[in-house]
């Protein structure tokens, strides 16, 4: 589900708490537990969501050095955990308008291609198994982001590196 969804759910979930209750809808918020707890998981979803979009905004060798770290992490997790940690990532992605999910596609795409054999196929073997659940449109709006972020690759590279992405998205 993606962030976006998640919040439309939460929202739906406390006006429906809501209309059980004689109060305004500012007392309700303020009083009911339930709701309280939406309100912050929605809070922690949308900062979620707007620190993807700075980050987006970022110059790439910012991008590279965040998201870098960030991969290495990913590599030396627990296999559950990277699952819950990539699809996070990759939901708050899909959020982005087509260009910023593109500069992010891409600065991802030259870090996986710059790794050592084993830390890369740990962390294609992780995107492989989050994005086998994914609808086509959302399987098509990764390939679509891959092919533009790859335009710049000389021949080579880009062939191998779609292809790659390619199996993983099948």
């Amino acid at each position: 589900m993606s962030h976006r969804e998640e919040l439309e759910k939460l929202a739906k979930a406390c006006e429906e708490c809501w209309g059980k209750d004689i109060a305004s809808l500012d007392e309700h918020l303020e009083r009911c537990p339930v709701c309280q707890e939406y309100k912050r998981k929605s809070e922690k979803i949308y900062q979620m969501m707007e620190a993807v979009h700075m980050f987006a905004s970022k110059p790439e060798d910012e991008r590279r050095k965040i998201l870098g770290a960030r991969m290495e992490q990913f590599s030396t997790m627990p296999e559950e955990k990277r699952i819950i940690a990539i699809d996070d990532m990759l939901d708050s992605i899909a959020e982005l308008c087509e260009e910023d999910r593109i500069k992010i596609t891409k600065t991802r795409t030259d870090i996986i291609t710059s790794l050592p054999k084993q830390k890369k196929e740990i962390l294609m073997g992780t995107l492989k198994k989050v994005m086998a659940g994914w609808p086509e449109d959302r399987k098509m709006m990764e390939k679509q982001a891959v092919i533009a972020a790859t335009q710049d690759y000389f021949i080579l590279k880009r062939m191998i590196v779609r292809k790659m992405f390619k199996k993983m998205l099948e």
